[in-house]
């Protein structure tokens, strides 16, 4: 329901803004909710996406749609406007957001439009200080925190003044230094007794995170322990900020986007800019790789041309052998990216990491290699060890894919190098060398 509904926004809007029917679209985006504009926004062309940002009129509401924008460049719609107009939108987001924008545009744009923003600017600096794509930089620093020696009526009094925050799950305890000492959620404290102090009835040494730890490890903590917001300490241990789920939701999205167009060879960056040639550019590297590892692979045939020569059925063997490996290396690969990205799976453990992957490739191997054995009797190729020869190849390239796919990812890790990298061309590239060598050296043995 929700896509059909988009869809239909879309057609609406893109026959209304190309029939000149400026003020029909306008209202039309005034009666829309801001999320389903901003997935109409993902799937126009740039011209058409800032033609329809700019018809919307109220500060508010285009905040609201630029902070829920995914693909399109968001920092291509500010750096459009005039900074006082940009300052006015920014400024009705939540300070996390309008961080993780400002971060988008050029440093001089930024602070352009940071001078124009007046006192909602001081917030904004301040997350803009950390380091990208840490605690610090995705908080929010608008939280609930109150006094350790408060009682749960004046506690709860204190919620209805300020409890108007974006991050209002919990009610974070500290003491007279600003320290963290505890948590209790809303409903556990409007359960207590009037006069029941918060130091009683606290969650002692709550789960934290550090302004320094890393994105990915703060979504972790929040996914593993179920937190609807996690706190965000200084190294003094003095309360700063919150994360929020939604924010979490969207590192999870973020780094589950990036791991899987690693494994394709190619990065976020070309999915946001649409140039040929850029995404040309950005896929070069890794397709060199692969064919560099191509003429390796040719190399090695041409080292067999006698073999090749003489029993001709050799090479029509060889594409099912090398697609096998390639997907069994896929597959390894991938499993232990994923599991490494979410913790599941350490270096430490790398014993029983292969002993997994390769026991489940020998069952797999065993399986196939007596089928394309039953298969070349069939036909009856070559001479009486010809279906030894290829029921070895299949086996020796899906065991080589399985070792390959699994211990590469692993090795990268251990160099501090992003495991996803590794799981692309590298990957796919040595297994089919190998697997050309291992397949040849067999037929060249036993033929």
């Amino acid at each position: 329901m929700p896509d059909r509904r988009g869809n239909l926004l879309q057609v609406s809007l893109l026959r209304l803004v190309r029939r000149g029917a400026w003020g029909h679209a306008g209202r039309l985006l005034e009666k829309s909710h801001p999320a389903d504009v901003a997935q109409v926004l993902d799937r126009l062309t740039p011209a058409d996406c800032t033609a329809v940002f700019n018809l919307i009129r109220s500060a508010e509401v285009r905040a609201e749609v630029i902070a829920l924008i995914e693909f399109s460049a968001r920092a291509d719609l500010l750096l459009a406007l005039e900074p006082e107009v940009a300052a006015g939108i920014v400024s009705h987001m939540p300070v996390d957001d309008a961080a993780e924008l400002l971060r988008e545009l050029p440093r001089a744009t930024a602070d352009s439009v940071l001078g124009c923003m007046g006192e909602d600017a001081e917030e904004v600096e301040k997350l803009l200080g950390y380091a990208d794509e840490t605690a610090g930089a995705i908080m929010s620093p608008e939280f609930l925190a109150l006094d350790e020696d408060l009682n749960a009526m004046k506690a709860i009094e204190r919620v209805q003044q300020y409890g108007s925050h974006e991050a209002s799950f919990y009610v974070y305890v500290v003491n007279d230094h600003g320290h963290l000492v505890g948590v209790l959620s809303l409903r556990q404290l409007i359960m207590q007794p009037p006069d029941k102090l918060l130091r009683d009835v606290m969650t002692i040494d709550p789960i934290r995170v550090s302004t320094d730890d890393d994105q990915e490890d703060v979504a972790a903590v929040v996914a593993r322990y179920d937190l609807l917001a996690a706190p965000v300490v200084d190294v003094s241990n003095k309360l700063v900020g919150v994360v929020t789920v939604d924010d979490v939701i969207d590192v999870l999205r973020e780094e589950a986007t990036e791991d899987i167009l690693k494994l394709a060879g190619t990065t976020t960056e070309e999915v946001t800019s649409p140039g040929m040639f850029r995404g040309a550019w950005i896929r070069f590297p890794w397709l060199a790789v692969a064919f560099v590892g191509g003429f390796a692979g040719i190399h090695l045939l041409s080292r067999f041309e006698d073999i090749l020569t003489e029993t001709v059925q050799i090479a029509f063997f060889l594409p099912i052998i090398l697609a096998m490996g390639g997907n069994v290396a896929s597959q390894c690969s991938m499993v232990v990216v994923r599991g490494l990205s979410t913790g599941r799976l350490e270096v430490a453990h790398l014993g029983r990491v292969i002993g997994y992957e390769v026991g489940a490739s020998l069952l797999l191997a065993l399986v196939f290699a007596m089928g394309l054995a039953a298969w070349a009797v069939a036909l009856g190729y070559g001479d009486q060890n010809f279906p030894l020869v290829v029921a070895l190849g299949i086996f020796a390239s899906i065991m080589i894919a399985a070792t390959f796919g699994t211990l590469l990812p692993l090795v990268f890790t251990r160099l501090g190098v992003d495991p996803a990298i590794a799981s692309g061309p590298f990957v796919t590239t040595s297994t089919d060398v190998a697997g050309i060598l291992a397949f040849c050296g067999i037929a060249y043995t036993l033929l």
